[in-house]
């Protein structure tokens, strides 16, 4: 049976993972939207991609400070750090597929 410390904590972390996942969920979601409404455009593949990449980077994190005691701090923080680079790139490639939709937009709507 579940105590319910336990049982506060598992709703707990479920839902601070929730609130972290759905809206990258979202995006994931409308990338795939824009692509197939505009085809594969180089800003929705950036967007989707990078969304992608941050959405595996927020399903490890969720267990990755589990390993912790079992593999040590300096080991645990050279993986988390790997982690946090390949965010990071998620990050960018997002952003920088963002800016170029928000250009595209721009543009079509001073050329109409």
């Amino acid at each position: 049976m579940v105590s319910n410390s336990n049982l506060s904590e598992i709703i707990l972390r479920v839902t601070s993972a929730l609130f972290y996942i759905v809206p990258i969920l979202v995006f994931i979601i409308l990338a795939i939207y824009y692509i197939n409404k505009n085809g594969s455009t180089k800003e929705g593949l950036l967007v989707l991609i990078g969304n992608i990449l941050i959405l595996i980077v927020a399903i490890i994190h969720r267990f990755l400070y589990t390993f912790i005691d079992s593999w040590g701090f300096d080991v645990y923080a050279i993986i988390n750090t790997g982690v946090n680079a390949i965010s990071f790139i998620g990050s960018i490639l997002f952003l920088i597929g963002f800016y170029m939709m928000i250009q595209k937009i721009i543009k079509n709507k001073v050329s109409e």
